[in-house]
């Protein structure tokens, strides 16, 4: 409803809370230069709020000391809005079902994944109404009934613990969970969160602290140590409880020390990985296919931190990541250089292993003046093979088999129709499942209509009617080609 770093800033410490305030927020946004009236701008923004609550909670921050400044913000924030477009589509992002988010097998894989307790119910709310949140940009009191929102002060306390629990791991599975569900709405050219810079706010006086500021390893720290480890920490470092909130969601704090029950565990887990994963395996998947840690934790259900000790253990050198991976969306120019040229690596891969978008690892290849393939670099022979196999496929194929890879993508089209979902689908094919979303959302663009009635809580995926005649020409096909 209003980006977290500017609602922080824009909030006092006392008197008026950073979650009532965002909506009141949210509609100022929409005032200047236009002849909206409070009442007109909540109403834009939803049912979150009226133009009675924007206006008295508007003469509150009218008599702070700080009004002037949070005005210019105010100011700078539209100026930058109407001359900038943003990545995201808001209003398609609010229109979204969001019943089907974060399903409770899924939340139990990610839990297996990562080493986190699922919890007796209320972990895995607060995860998928989190998610909500961030996805949507409402209030996470706007969520579906069914995705269990907030719905007590008990809730939200135990919201706050979550957050502080929650390990680097943990928020990465997270992500490409939203990302995956973005790109199951055939959305796969947004970020999952987005905020306009903080350097529009610089020279301004403003009432609340700056998430900037924090001491991020002493808050590492501090959140380990109490029962109420936000609080705690906000208290020591003498800022607010929603600035605690905010780090710690774009900086997760690693995982306590294991205890002698978790080393046991532990223990059991790293035998099963063995098992299932010996080192002649691992070699293959992590040298000779060059996956990342982060695909061989998706395709064999392994956590990455066990998956590190298995190769540490086998002997297995590990490709060096960006220098400074904590330092979030940072890529140091040797490491591009050793994974894109020398190596072949593709830009989509490498933006996965550093947690980018591809667009973003664009960029930081033109910064660092690394020239860029060019796109589609098949060689003479595979055009021509190409095109002699796109004449002589059914002819309602032919639009889908103009790129490179063509005949993969539609080989686990048909290869992922009978299972009951694409997740399900990309865990039994051995398939990241962003990928494979990513891959069937480019046929249906290319053939002009969905293939796939996508699945629902308790409806299974089934094919569409365009999809049963693709699928049936794909059948066709592959006979032909068969010795």
């Amino acid at each position: 409803m209003f980006w977290p770093p500017w609602t922080i800033r824009l909030a006092p410490p006392e008197g008026i809370h950073a979650r009532a305030l965002a909506p009141v927020l949210a509609a100022l946004l929409l005032i200047p230069d236009s002849r909206t009236s409070l009442d007109q701008a909540a109403g834009l923004i939803g049912d979150v709020i009226d133009g009675t609550e924007v206006s008295r909670l508007l003469q509150e921050v009218d008599d702070l000391p700080q009004w002037p400044d949070i005005a210019t913000a105010l100011d700078r924030l539209a100026d930058y809005l109407g001359a900038n477009s943003t990545p995201i589509d808001y209003g398609r992002r609010r229109l979204l079902d969001y019943t089907g988010l974060l399903p409770h097998d899924r939340w139990l894989e990610i839990c297996r994944h990562t080493g986190t307790p699922p919890g007796t119910g209320r972990r895995e709310r607060i995860a998928r109404s989190q998610l909500f949140q961030r996805l949507s940009g409402l209030p996470a009191e706007s969520a579906p009934d069914d995705l269990g929102g907030p719905d007590s002060a008990e809730f939200r306390a135990t919201s706050l613990r979550f957050t502080a629990l929650q390990t680097p791991e943990l928020a990465h599975a997270l992500q490409q969970e939203a990302l995956n569900f973005l790109a199951s709405h055939h959305i796969h050219d947004e970020p999952m969160t987005w905020q306009p810079p903080a350097t529009l706010l610089a020279g301004l006086s403003l009432p609340g602290p700056d998430p900037a500021h924090v001491d991020l390893p002493r808050l590492h720290q501090l959140v380990r140590e109490r029962q109420h480890p936000v609080q705690h920490a906000a208290q020591v470092l003498g800022t607010t409880v929603e600035a605690i909130r905010h780090v710690l969601d774009e900086h997760p704090a690693p995982a306590p020390p294991l205890t002698k029950s978790t080393a046991r565990a532990a223990g059991r887990i790293r035998q099963q990985a063995r098992q299932a994963i010996p080192a002649e395996r691992f070699t293959r998947l992590y040298l000779d296919e060059h996956r990342s840690l982060q695909q061989i934790a998706t395709l064999t259900g392994f956590s990455r931190r066990v998956l590190t000790g298995l190769a540490k253990e086998y002997g297995i050198p590990l490709r060096e990541g960006p220098k400074d991976y904590k330092r979030r969306g940072t890529v140091e120019r040797a490491w591009l250089i050793e994974q894109y040229v020398h190596r072949r690596r593709t830009l989509p891969d490498l933006a996965r292993e550093a947690g980018m978008s591809t667009a973003n690892m664009a960029r930081w290849a033109k910064t660092h003046n690394v020239p860029l393939r060019p796109r589609g670099g098949s060689s003479h022979s595979q055009v021509l093979r190409a095109i002699d196999q796109a004449s002589r496929a059914p002819s309602i194929l032919r639009p889908a088999l103009g790129g490179q890879g063509a005949s993969e993508r539609l080989s686990r089209f048909a290869a992922a129709s009978p299972y009951p979902s694409l997740g399900a689908a990309a865990s039994g094919l051995g398939l990241n499942t962003f990928t494979l979303v990513a891959q069937i959302n480019r046929i249906e663009r290319e053939l002009g209509g969905p293939l796939l009635v996508r699945a629902e809580r308790g409806r299974p995926m089934t094919l569409t009617p365009l999809g049963k005649k693709v699928l049936k020409a794909i059948r066709k096909m592959q006979d032909n080609t068969m010795p």
